[in-house]
């Protein structure tokens, strides 16, 4: 029995590492080779120095990745932590697989026992899980978890990973003499090592206490047990003591300096985010949109048929499964569509493991109707299904995540830089493009430490005046009487206090104004195209490659030809369309304002540029041909 035992484990843990060798494989073709967008340069920045996240902290994430830029490959943090975030993710498909298996055996053994042709199953059941994991690993989202590195490839291994554990805790029930089963108490330390990674873990409770109140019933035996679970849990989530520990000894990247109680509290919860969450019917509507439009984009057609046979031959055989899987489903798409976010993909990454499951049922009840494992022809048409279905998977994502020639956040974050003066003060809010990538060159890997570079959005959290004063003591000291005139205001917003909406905006626009005037006494203070004409509004803006230089009414200043690098990419999404839309009516403006002083070599070679970022941009088009006749 114990020799059965251990080959059929090992026949699965064989298959699982191939699910992941085969994910990793793929994945490693897309990888980014540098800093892409959103948050990935500030998050690589935070593994490294072992800073502090944005809410929710990410601690657990933080102290694995810190583990991975340690690691000996002699590549740089950035592309050894994008390949760090491949592996992860290829992970999470190897452990699906083991899941699939997992639910099905925790429910599914009695009628098993009764079934002829035990052994064909097995081949067919192992075959399906395989291909729905593979299936799982090129969906969109959660292939585009694998090319930068980013907090929801660790919460897909610790979500499966708990899912995993807990099943087989379930089917083991109590052990003799009432001990619960160690797998329970895993589970409940995985569940709490999740929240410690990303507090969306909390959706997949739901239908974890289904399959645990429906297996225990509700009496009070099964609240006793479940208590005494808890403390595994509290031992599990216990990481985010890291995220006071380090933020008491200032490090170099500190975000909600969460040393004291109530700073931690606000940074956990996220509460600088909780205006965005449940704020509208509309909202809602317009996410479940999203939801319903992209969803094809995540598993093609070909698989979506498959999956709707999975969930009809779950509720028709399988009960208590498909309500596990629909309770996580719903669970997932009602929190998730509430959630006013452009980046809402990630969220939905639950609902996607449950439609996999339900793929698994689907490929299982299409080899089983076949005849796979039992006669050559079944099993033919069966390697045929394992080939299709996951070549049409990465055949139709993989130029919608594929980043393996992006280099336009470091282009644009290294254009800005390479064309700043010295000692510049730089104002700005373009946190996908540029804040988030700045925050690694400067901080990682130490380039242009005397540029200043100050995001204007931030500036409404009382946090960020803590960071500014120790990276900039220069700015806040000789702004302080307007820093202290803003932060009494925004104290009564932060602490929920009646305040006066136009008094703190007044006193921020006051503030900003402020530190634009004592930059401009120590060196050049630049802009981004968003920011918006109150601030700076005495002085004029000089379109200076991909930002505005802020100068005095009748200043003169040298005009000089920005140094513009650009390398194309085949990756095309929201962001990617952005920094080159972006890119294009900068350079533009830049090309006329050459023009206007008689430089016409030049604006003919940035309104070149700009038509290289953006063919399409009409304004840029126009300026060429002008220059060119």
């Amino acid at each position: 029995m114990k020799a059965r035992t251990s080959e059929r484990l090992l026949q699965e843990n064989t298959l699982a590492l191939g699910v992941s060798l085969t994910a990793l494989a793929v994945y490693l073709t897309t990888v980014c080779p540098t800093v892409s967008f959103i948050d990935n340069g500030e998050l690589a920045s935070v593994a490294v120095v072992l800073g502090i996240a944005h809410p929710t902290g990410y601690p657990l994430f933080s102290l694995l990745g810190r583990c991975a830029v340690l690691v000996p490959l002699a590549n740089e943090e950035i592309l050894q932590l994008n390949i760090f975030g491949a592996v992860i993710t290829a992970i999470s498909a190897g452990i699906f697989f083991k899941v699939v298996l997992a639910l099905k055996g925790a429910f599914l053994a009695n009628e098993e026992a009764t079934r002829a042709g035990q052994r064909g199953n097995k081949k067919i059941r192992l075959l399906s899980a395989a291909i729905a994991a593979l299936v799982f690993g090129f969906s969109e989202t959660v292939w585009s978890q694998s090319v930068a590195v980013e907090v929801y490839g660790l919460h897909l291994v610790l979500l499966l990973l708990a899912m995993l554990v807990f099943l087989k805790g379930i089917r083991e029930r109590d052990t003799p003499g009432g001990r619960i089963p160690q797998h329970l108490l895993l589970s409940s330390y995985l569940l709490g090592l999740g929240f410690a990674n990303h507090l969306t873990m909390i959706l997949i409770v739901p239908a974890v206490g289904f399959l645990y109140f429906k297996a225990y019933g509700t009496g009070k035996e099964a609240l006793r047990r479940c208590a005494r679970i808890v403390p595994f849990f509290l031992l599990g989530i216990s990481c985010y003591l890291y995220l006071p520990i380090r933020s008491s000894v200032h490090p170099p990247l500190d975000w909600g300096h969460p040393a004291e109680l109530q700073r931690l509290l606000w940074h956990v919860t996220g509460k600088q985010y909780r205006s965005w969450i449940f704020s509208s019917f509309e909202s809602a509507e317009g996410q479940l949109k999203y939801f319903i439009h992209h969803f094809p984009a995540e598993f093609n057609w070909l698989v979506l048929i498959v999956a709707a046979v999975g969930v009809l031959i779950a509720r028709r055989r399988h009960n208590t499964i498909f309500w596990f899987l629909a309770i996580a489903f719903l669970t997932c798409l009602l929190y998730s569509v509430n959630y006013d976010i452009h980046d809402i993909n990630s969220y939905f990454l639950l609902c996607y493991v449950a439609v996999a499951l339900f793929v698994s049922f689907g490929l299982e009840g299409a080899l089983d109707s076949v005849g796979a494992g039992k006669n050559p022809t079944g099993g033919k048409i069966a390697l045929l299904l394992a080939a299709v279905l996951p070549i049409v998977q990465i055949w139709s994502n993989r130029g919608s995540v594929g980043e393996a020639d992006n280099y336009l956040v470091e282009d644009y974050t290294q254009n800005i830089f390479r064309n700043l003066e010295p000692n510049a003060f730089v104002l700005s809010y373009q946190w996908d493009y540029f804040v988030a990538p700045a925050i690694y060159y400067q901080i990682v890997r130490g380039q242009r430490k005397d540029v200043s570079i100050v995001d204007k959005e931030l500036l409404r959290r009382s946090w960020y005046f803590v960071d500014l004063g120790r990276r900039y003591p220069w700015l806040i000291d000789s702004s302080r009487g307007k820093v202290d005139r803003f932060l009494r205001e925004l104290h009564k917003f932060e602490h929920d206090m009646p305040y006066d909406p136009r008094i703190i905006e007044a006193r921020y626009v006051e503030m900003i104004n402020d530190f634009i005037d004592k930059a401009r006494s120590r060196g050049p203070v630049y802009v981004g195209p968003e920011i918006e004409p109150e601030f700076g509004a005495t002085h004029q803006r000089i379109p200076r490659g991909l930002l505005f230089r802020l100068v005095g009414t009748h200043e003169e200043t040298m005009e000089t030809v920005p140094k513009i690098d650009y390398r194309p990419t085949e990756f095309e999404d929201r962001l990617t369309r952005g920094v080159r839309r972006l890119s294009a009516q900068m350079l533009a403006l830049t090309a006329r304002r050459l023009r206007e002083r008689g430089d016409s070599a030049g604006a003919l070679h940035l309104a070149q540029k700009a038509v290289l970022f953006q063919p399409g941009y009409t304004p840029a088009r126009n300026l060429l041909q002008e220059l060119q006749k």
